[in-house]
């Protein structure tokens, strides 16, 4: 494997990753920042939060999509991405879920008014998130918004202001700390709290055996508060807890292409002068593929870690991009079946009947001739997160009163504790003080042997078959 080869694939793999995992390329710091400023619970009572909602009325509500459309940067850099048929399609299958609702009981007895807008990925920007944002809020004026792909740290901002609840898809890291500053407007519907998440991770690294025979250990993560907070108060001290005496921290600066590439590669060249042989890879942010793409990944013998977080998609469909030894070993937790598994890499059933609502996802969508070109799970992973978003709306808005505020709809999702089924996580809970629902994992391991039917390459994630359950202490 040449330099030539990684120096072609520096230039192209943030986008690629990036558009891989169904978001414009940030060029400025996300929302894992404490952008919203406050450094409280801003849902107090007697507060705006307690003021009636915007965008309702008598008899409908009002609710924002915005879809990602990489069209023009798959078009531009022709990289392999999961087939979904793009925004058109997905348009048509969330009209397809709305119109279901609305003939089902609607959403509180209210009928849903769909404002289905494209976010343009080769337009992403701080200026064109900000456009989007008022364009829900002032010119539609939504009560809330399902949302992918908003990685630029003032959107969340900008509809927090606008009390709009966010139905957030985005694959960024938030922990606890983060979703009680937007409290209660902000949702994850598929993702786990971070910081639970990195609790559990830690532990199944030790018991599968990823720590053994480890010169050390090297953690690359977002330079943003969400993951120091992480790296300090969980991960230093569980290394310390089982002996692991050598580590260093890096953090990657992921504001724009070029910091990325060069913190990336800095991260990987001081793990190697350090001897460290393991690196655990935290928040995503397209860091991992970045990494991965350089001549340090190639001069640096050590095991990674993978998470849905890091899309294990992309390392599956595009080898020529990565250093294909550093897949060898990949261990990690994944929280989203449609983003884990690619087709034949696992025996998980589509649609699961264990998990009714991802069945009814796809019959809605199929019976309005809205399905993607293939049927996998991962090709609707897209339009399962926006029927999943939809009808958890409809779950918690017929638990709220008719009078519904802010907070009075954060009880009412507090109210559905696991009564709902999630479309797309492996298992959720909605109990008190839960703004991430996803709450069941499962184990993703690299399988260099295996064979998928639509690639000449060869290599896949492999899924366990049993649950790991979130911890939250």
């Amino acid at each position: 494997m040449h330099s030539s080869r990684f120096t072609i694939a520096r230039s192209l793999i943030a986008l690629l990753a990036c558009a891989a995992l169904v978001a414009g390329c940030s060029s400025s710091s996300n929302s894992n920042s404490g952008a919203a400023g406050s450094g409280g619970d801003a849902s107090a009572a007697g507060g705006p939060a307690d003021q009636p909602s915007p965008g309702v009325s008598a008899d409908t509500v009002n609710v924002g999509y915005l879809v990602v459309d990489i069209g023009e940067v798959a078009k531009n850099l022709g990289f392999k991405n999961v087939e979904d048929g793009g925004f058109d399609v997905t348009a048509k299958g969330i009209q397809a879920v709305v119109n279901y609702v609305n003939t089902n009981g609607g959403a509180g007895g209210r009928k849903i008014n769909p404002i289905i807008k494209p976010y343009m990925g080769q337009l992403d920007s701080p200026e064109y998130a900000e456009a989007q944002c008022r364009a829900f809020t002032q010119d539609a004026e939504i009560f809330a918004i399902a949302m992918d792909g908003q990685f630029q740290n003032n959107a969340r901002p900008c509809y927090q202001s606008a009390r709009a609840i966010m139905l957030d898809q985005t694959y960024v890291p938030l922990d606890q700390q983060e979703y009680q500053t937007y409290s209660p407007y902000l949702w994850s519907t598929s993702l786990p709290p971070f910081d639970s998440y990195v609790k559990t991770l830690l532990p199944n690294l030790k018991a599968a055996g990823w720590f053994d025979g480890a010169q050390g250990v090297a953690v690359i993560a977002p330079d943003a508060a969400v993951s120091r907070r992480a790296i300090d108060t969980i991960v230093t001290p569980y290394l310390q807890s089982i002996g692991v005496t050598k580590s260093a921290n890096f953090f990657i600066d992921v504001s724009n292409i070029g910091s990325l590439g060069a913190t990336s590669s800095a991260a990987l060249s001081g793990a190697k002068n350090q001897g460290l042989d393991r690196v655990i890879a935290l928040g995503g942010e397209r860091i991992e593929a970045v990494a991965l793409s350089s001549t340090e990944a190639e001069e640096l013998t050590a095991r990674y870690t993978m998470s849905s977080y890091d899309n294990p998609a992309f390392f599956v469909d595009n080898p020529e991009t990565i250093v294909g030894k550093s897949r060898i070993g990949m261990i990690g937790l994944g929280f989203s079946p449609s983003s884990d598994n690619r087709s034949d890499s696992s025996t998980l059933p589509f649609p699961d009947p264990a998990r009714p609502n991802e069945g009814l996802c796809k019959q809605i969508v199929d019976a309005a001739g809205a399905n993607p070109p293939e049927g996998n799970r991962e090709n609707y992973r897209i339009i399962l997160q926006f029927c999943d978003a939809t009808l958890l709306l409809k779950a918690a808005l017929d638990k709220a009163p008719k009078n519904v505020t802010p907070n009075a709809f954060k009880d009412a999702m507090w109210s559905l504790g696991t009564s709902y089924s999630s479309a797309v996580a492996y298992g959720s809970n909605w109990t008190q003080g839960q703004y991430a629902g996803a709450t069941t994992l499962r184990q993703i391991t690299w399988d260099d042997t295996c064979t998928l039917k639509d690639r000449t390459t060869k290599g896949c994630y492999r899924v366990a078959p049993v649950d790991t359950p979130l911890l939250t202490n």
